[in-house]
């Protein structure tokens, strides 16, 4: 299933029709963030956002396809070991060679290698479906260091490109007051739940100084749903902001005077506002990754690199 975003010209540079596939539409507030960012960044062109929802089709008079952004490069839960196919890899093979067939640009943007926890050192076993299209893509720009590594050892290119996520890009329309700053956020995964030891002393202390608590939910309803439902439960006077969209989010976190967050763009948030956050140890590989001594404005690479391949 595609959702069409179709944005105004304002420059006049010829129009194109572009196709990013990623994993936005299922409510993960990260994923849901990055078509916004594309049509903050790219607003001359005609944007087609797809999912792992397949299309019966894809217009013919596409100009170039894009996968990302986000950790959609994955093979978890092949038929027969991890090696193998998995349902996910099918799916972003649909549109990879489609675009192959009809000779047009494409290529990996703002992405990052998934990998299940504690299985990086696999990584080349894991990744060997995608190998042979990551040597063909005509660009790939990845989100953390030791992800463009890994994509330099596997394809042996040497113009693979690392630059900060693009949702580091993202500007809602939102003011933020300085004076507004007066609760603490958890933004719940993994390690951040209410029923972590670790959470239940912060909490308590956070308590004993009087300072109001907001759960945020920033995954997938499917993620997240029974983890709010949890914290309201045994934290009733905390509030609970269930499925807030990536500007209520993007706000929600600006108006915090601390974050702890299991997600990758709560961290995200949270640095673009110069919040201070924390993330626990034993997080998924990308929080680990990712490079917090880079200027987050560096993330413009990803667009000044896709911009080379487009058609003239």
């Amino acid at each position: 299933m595609g959702l069409l975003l179709t944005c105004v010209p304002v420059l006049s540079f010829a129009q194109m029709k572009i196709a990013f596939v990623g994993a936005s539409g299922y409510g993960n507030v990260g994923d849901d963030t990055y078509p916004l960012v594309f049509e903050q960044q790219l607003p001359e062109h005609e944007l087609l956002i797809y999912n792992s929802d397949l299309p019966t089709s894809l217009p013919d008079d596409l100009d170039m396809l894009v996968m990302g952004g986000g950790g959609i490069v994955y093979n978890h839960g092949g038929d027969n070991g991890e090696a193998a196919e998995s349902p996910h890899f099918r799916c972003m093979k649909f549109y990879m060679d489609a675009a192959i067939q009809r000779r047009i640009p494409w290529g990996f943007l703002s992405c990052g290698f998934q990998f299940q926890v504690h299985r990086e050192a696999e990584y080349a076993s894991a990744l060997q479906s995608w190998v042979g299209y990551l040597k063909q893509a005509h660009f790939i720009t990845l989100r953390s260091p030791r992800c463009m590594q890994m994509a330099q050892e596997l394809t042996g290119r040497d113009d693979v490109v690392f630059a900060p996520d693009a949702a580091y890009l993202y500007e809602p329309d939102v003011e933020i007051p300085v004076e507004s700053k007066r609760f603490i956020t958890l933004v719940p995964a993994g390690l951040v739940n209410a029923r972590n030891a670790l959470m239940t002393h912060y909490l308590r202390q956070f308590a004993g100084s009087d300072m109001p608590v907001t759960w945020l939910g920033m995954g997938a309803p499917t993620d997240d749903d029974h983890l709010l439902a949890e914290a309201a439960d045994l934290f009733p006077q905390s509030q609970i902001i269930a499925a807030p969209g990536p500007k209520a989010a993007f706000e929600t976190i600006a108006r915090s005077h601390f974050v702890i967050t299991g997600r990758y763009h709560g961290m995200i948030f949270a640095r673009v506002n110069k919040v201070p956050f924390i993330t626990p140890m034993d997080v998924p590989y990308k929080i680990r990754m990712e490079k917090l001594d880079e200027d987050i404005r560096a993330a413009t690479l990803h667009f000044e690199v896709l911009r080379r391949f487009l058609p003239r």
